[in-house]
């Protein structure tokens, strides 16, 4: 199983966090940042990274609500009055 970057995942300086889970090995956890990487094979390591995914989706709105939200606050700051 690949988990790639949930849409809610911080950027645009990371690309984000691979989770792998592997049918006869350990499961593994990428780390992407610019110019380099980390592998992590530690089992709480990737636990914590796995619990991590799991609560910024859960947290997340759905795309489509994400982008009414972003509209709806782009649409109130272009009413403010700007100095």
């Amino acid at each position: 199983m690949f988990r790639f970057p949930h849409p809610a995942w911080p950027g645009p300086t990371s690309r984000g966090l691979k989770l792998m889970a592997f049918a006869d090995a350990p499961p593994l956890a990428y780390v992407d940042g610019i110019g380099t990487g980390w592998l992590l094979d530690d089992p709480a390591t990737v636990a914590r990274h796995e619990l991590t995914y799991d609560l910024v989706g859960a947290s997340a709105l759905p795309p489509q609500q994400s982008l009414a939200l972003i509209e709806s606050v782009a649409e109130d700051y272009a009413h403010e009055d700007q100095p």
